[in-house]
């Protein structure tokens, strides 16, 4: 039985392009999985428009718990109690950050991208995002190791890159 293949230059885009982005909370997210589906196990995404050669999205999918910490880490709040409009606002220039850095890194490579779009919020859990043919994905699931073990689930969470084949 062969494994699924993961474009290896998606997989790198979306490791180092995750990390960096989210650096700016302070926080920095460890890769634990991978794979070339992407599935929002999470209640809340971010999706980001790619335009340019090549069209796609970036998502990132995560625990509202999780939102909050991240979205207080990077106000230089220890967190915050609960999503508000601030929280919203944070966690979407944290996709924006993401999806900035994946256009920086696919520069120059057969994946480029000229624009990102401004972020959208979609709140509900469990939905898997469908591509027509010759869309490629990459998707990488991530921990954040400062986060307590009591709060085990909201640890986790995943970003991923689908975009067009030549």
């Amino acid at each position: 039985m062969s494994g699924l293949k993961i474009d290896a230059t998606l997989l790198e885009c979306v490791i180092r392009g995750t990390v960096e982005g989210i650096s700016m909370t302070g926080i920095v997210p460890e890769p634990v999985g991978a794979s070339r589906l992407m599935s929002a196990q999470r209640d809340l995404s971010v999706l980001v428009s790619l335009q340019g050669n090549r069209n796609g999205t970036m998502t990132i999918n995560l625990s509202t718990w999780t939102a909050c910490f991240l979205a207080g880490r990077l106000m230089g709040e220890e967190g915050q109690p609960e999503l508000s409009e601030d929280t919203l606002d944070a966690i979407c220039e944290i996709g924006n950050m993401v999806a900035g850095r994946f256009k920086d890194i696919l520069h120059g490579t057969e994946y480029e991208f000229s624009t990102i779009s401004l972020p959208a919020l979609i709140a509900g859990a469990n939905y898997n995002l469908y591509h027509t043919r010759n869309i490629v994905t990459a998707a990488v699931e991530f921990e954040i190791s400062e986060i307590s073990v009591v709060k085990m689930k909201d640890r986790f969470f995943s970003c991923s890159v689908s975009l067009m084949r030549k």
